[in-house]
């Protein structure tokens, strides 16, 4: 199985508008409310696409449980680890607004888990990582966990039979700084997280960033750095090729963008796996699971078929 791994789950709730003024009252047309998160989207998004997906994550309160219960339905697998009601899971809200408005998002931090939280953690993903293939890393840490919590789990993985297991890290600042160093497979930043994890200055043009920051990380210990440009497009770079591509989205009329980054990590994922693509070209079906994702109300969904038709149009630059 592919095991994925996120400390900070969500309920998400998301609010469509016809229009939105701050300061006024504002009645939504539309509301959702789904289990969401980093580490739960890359995992739902490998379940819809038809890869083996095991998502182990902390859920506390009635708002876990609701988390848990919306999984089981969509038929995710996943390993919970009970963080009680003094850490309730945290609910964010997305403010969606027609015609191309803005889109807004209210993030509620993370409850601090206890020590007896984080032990319960670290047995569960040590069982389960003898049976990946697979793991993906996702999103901050909660307050409570150490900052080499992903170091050790990459660590680990390094040792497993066979030559190790591939990590994929989708972090940023202290966690993937010290995840750098265990030189983890891929590792999937923006320019802003890349230059705050690794103190380089950032001078406001995209590409130049990007490369900057590719090869920042890859000194820094990844095998491959994938750094988003938003809008843009990625800029994707190895350790072992002089080479870096540009891989560039196809234009869709965006309805909702959270999510995106997760989708392109588990369609990444999926098809260095189950397609046996090269890591480029896996990017770029990542890339338009990212676009099909944004064609949908909540985040971390994406429809297969329109990931077949929009991949012919993600266009992928050798530099």
């Amino acid at each position: 199985m592919i095991l994925c791994i996120g400390l900070t789950p969500t309920v998400q709730r998301t609010l469509r508008f016809d229009r939105f003024e701050v300061g006024a009252v504002n009645r939504a047309k539309e509301t959702a409310v789904t289990a969401s998160g980093k580490a739960v989207n890359v995992a739902r998004v490998l379940h819809t696409l038809g890869a083996g997906s095991y998502l182990l994550h902390p859920l506390g309160g009635g708002s876990g449980a609701f988390v848990e219960q919306a999984l089981l339905a969509e038929g995710v697998a996943q390993e919970v680890v009970p963080a009680g009601e003094e850490a309730t899971t945290r609910t964010c809200t997305t403010l969606l607004v027609d015609g191309g408005g803005p889109t807004t998002e209210l993030v509620e931090e993370a409850r601090a888990l206890s020590g007896e939280v984080v032990a319960a953690l670290d047995a569960a993903w040590r069982r389960a990582l003898p049976k990946a293939r697979f793991v993906c890393l996702s999103g901050s840490l909660a307050p409570g966990v150490g900052e080499d919590f992903y170091a050790h789990i990459l660590a680990e993985a390094r040792d497993q039979r066979g030559g190790g297991v591939r990590v994929l890290v989708d972090g940023q600042k202290g966690p993937l700084k010290a995840a750098l160093a265990e030189r983890p497979f891929l590792v999937k930043p923006n320019r802003e997280e890349a230059a705050a994890t690794l103190g380089f200055p950032l001078t406001g043009d995209a590409l130049t960033d990007a490369r900057t920051a590719v090869r920042a990380l890859l000194d820094a210990g990844a095998q491959w750095a994938l750094v988003s440009m938003g809008r843009a497009g990625s800029l994707l770079g190895g350790r072992e090729s002089p080479a870096l591509w540009h891989v560039a989205p196809p234009a869709v009329e965006t309805v909702n963008p959270i999510g995106s980054g997760d989708s392109l990590a588990a369609g990444t994922v999926y098809a260095l796996l189950e397609q046996g693509a090269p890591v480029p070209e896996a990017v770029a079906y990542g890339t338009a699971c990212a676009a099909a994702n944004a064609l949908t109300l909540t985040s971390g969904v994406v429809n297969p078929a329109d990931v077949a038709r929009l991949l012919p149009d993600v266009w992928v630059t050798e530099m």
